[in-house]
């Protein structure tokens, strides 16, 4: 097959998200590349025994998918009619998890905080005798800064569990207050750092560009360099957020995103992502194409 037939779903909530900064821009490059891209989404999306249909088309094999969309067994379903999906599906199933990410995930160039997975049923103060005060808790497939919580009391706690069930569980961290308000972000593909930056929060622990904080480049590091290396070693993802916060020595390990967006990366570095994206998607079907 020429790498001009390639056809790929680009799986999100919608079909009508090629507005959004992600969506827009793989299209775009990938409509550049030769490579026929369409969103599939998940809300417009139903599983028969006769097949797999989208606003009412039975969908067709393909060579590829790109997966934008973390929850449910309709994107696998989707995934199961390509022939490469990126990020692999069983790596990407599994590191959506805050949980698996710390407790899987190693490098000689990042600390840890010290973390303990539990529901809001346990006391805050036998929570912070373990990781100090105060507490960050996380949800743990959670994006864009939601479900992110600093908790400094057992009132708080009990505050922010009151708008979930019961039997949620959360992953507490220690608290890196050197990072307040900022951490640094960097995509990498295979391992390799295409671009980093650093967010920052004009009033929010968090350093979410979703809630805000603002963008700015920053140096590649060999420190850097070693984190991606590592992380791609450990998890084969292909296309990866790594975010780290900003300690006194070495940085600190915060999470990973299987399916980060591109719009603060692009502005904050002016290099084309999605190109490279797309073109490394590309390349794995014809090589001497990309």
């Amino acid at each position: 097959m020429g790498s001009g037939d390639l056809k790929g779903y680009l799986i999100e909530k919608y079909n009508n998200m090629s507005g959004a900064y992600t969506c827009r821009r793989l299209l775009e490059e990938a409509g550049k590349l030769g490579m026929d891209l369409r969103i599939v989404g998940i809300n417009d999306t139903e599983a028969r025994p006769e097949g797999i249909f989208n606003a009412g088309e039975k969908l067709e094999p393909v060579d590829f998918v790109i997966n934008r969309y973390k929850w449910g067994k309709l994107k696998d379903a989707i995934n199961g009619l390509a022939g490469r999906t990126y990020n692999p599906l069983p790596a990407y199933n599994l590191y959506i998890n805050k949980y698996e990410q710390v407790r899987r995930l190693t490098s000689d160039a990042f600390l840890k905080p010290k973390y303990i997975l539990g529901t809001a049923a346990l006391p805050f103060g036998q929570i912070t005798a373990e990781l100090g005060s105060p507490v960050v808790a996380k949800g743990l497939e959670s994006s864009m800064g939601r479900e992110i919580f600093l908790v400094h009391n057992d009132s708080e706690l009990k505050k922010m569990a009151a708008g979930y069930s019961p039997e949620k569980e959360w992953l507490f961290e220690e608290y890196i207050a050197s990072s307040y308000g900022r951490d640094m972000r960097f995509y990498s593909i295979r391992g390799n750092v295409a671009a980093c930056m650093q967010r920052k929060s004009a009033g929010d622990f968090r350093a979410n560009v979703a809630l805000g904080a603002s963008v700015e480049p920053l140096e590649i590091t060999d420190e850097i360099r070693t984190i991606a290396k590592d992380i791609y070693d450990q998890t084969g993802l292909d296309f990866l957020g790594i975010d780290l916060l900003f300690g006194k020595d070495r940085p600190y390990f915060c999470e990973i995103n299987v399916m980060p967006g591109i719009e603060g990366i692009e502005k904050a570095s002016g290099k084309n992502i999605a190109r490279e994206i797309c073109g490394t998607i590309k390349g794995d079907f014809d090589p001497e194409a990309f």
